[in-house]
């Protein structure tokens, strides 16, 4: 596989058209931000980025799809509290 250089990408971005351009750069952008930009907290305080936000939801989900959750009444009573109240 050969590797384009950077004046052949270059090249390439010129020849797109406004739209496209604008398009291929707000696809950039929202790629490096989503990398970089703090989104969530855990609950111990660590600061999550975009993706690292994502791969917890897909693996609670995971989690869940494999059974491996219990319910919101079972949490609640584990910690004590009473299930109707919350």
């Amino acid at each position: 596989m050969k590797l384009a250089s950077i004046d052949n990408i270059y090249n390439e971005i010129i020849l797109l058209s406004d739209s496209d351009r604008d398009k291929l750069y707000d696809r950039i952008k929202r790629n490096f931000y989503q990398n970089i930009e703090i989104v969530a907290y855990t609950t111990d305080g660590k600061s999550l980025t975009h993706e690292q936000y994502r791969n917890r939801v897909r693996a609670g989900i995971e989690q869940c799809m494999k059974g491996e959750s219990i319910s919101l009444e079972n949490l609640s009573e584990e910690l004590g509290y009473n299930y109707a109240d919350l």
